[in-house]
């Protein structure tokens, strides 16, 4: 649920997503030095360096100054901790709107990123007036394949980007 204080801000049961700022670097370095975090990244478990998260996270900040919509932190309520992360990505290689997500393993398996994926398609739908949006995963995740159908996108093809072999979903804005 968008919040009208803020339309950028977003509600789940018992998280918010926000823009990431560039304060998030330490939050974001800790997820991406996990590999089972990385694993279906591109760098295919290697942790990130820092230098990398900080490089990303201005390009995410940046994204959202430039386009209107990007990654939101997924921050909890109660501690107010960055749990993870979480939105829409123009992506040149593709000329394409992707949805991606990741969250720190402690909070895997909750229905977290299933929430924060609709909540961010909704958003790129209602308020940046996208008309498609597309999510990719490697064949063998099958946690973020599960992810991906609950949040409604559907498998279209293979296609090869980063140097790996993706899966590609979509869903298309249906007006009623």
């Amino acid at each position: 649920m968008i919040n009208p204080a803020d339309p950028t801000v977003l509600q789940l049961d018992s998280f918010i997503m926000r823009p990431l700022q560039i304060c998030d670097l330490d939050a974001l370095a800790a997820i991406w030095a996990d590999p089972d975090v990385t694993r279906f990244l591109p760098n295919r478990g290697v942790p990130i360096p820092r230098e990398n998260t900080e490089k990303s996270l201005q390009a995410f900040v940046e994204h959202w100054r430039q386009r209107g919509y990007g990654i939101w932190a997924i921050v909890a309520d109660d501690t107010s901790q960055m749990v993870g992360y979480c939105g829409l990505r123009y992506l040149d290689e593709l000329d394409e709107v992707e949805v991606l997500y990741g969250l720190a393993k402690a909070y895997w398996g909750r229905g977290i990123a299933t929430q924060a994926v609709q909540a961010s398609i909704s958003y790129g739908f209602n308020v940046a007036n996208l008309d498609r949006v597309i999510a990719m995963a490697l064949p063998d995740n099958q946690a973020s394949r599960r992810v991906i159908v609950k949040a409604g996108l559907c498998y279209e093809k293979e296609v090869h980007i980063f140097n790996l072999e993706a899966l590609y979903y979509s869903i298309a804005h249906r007006t009623a």
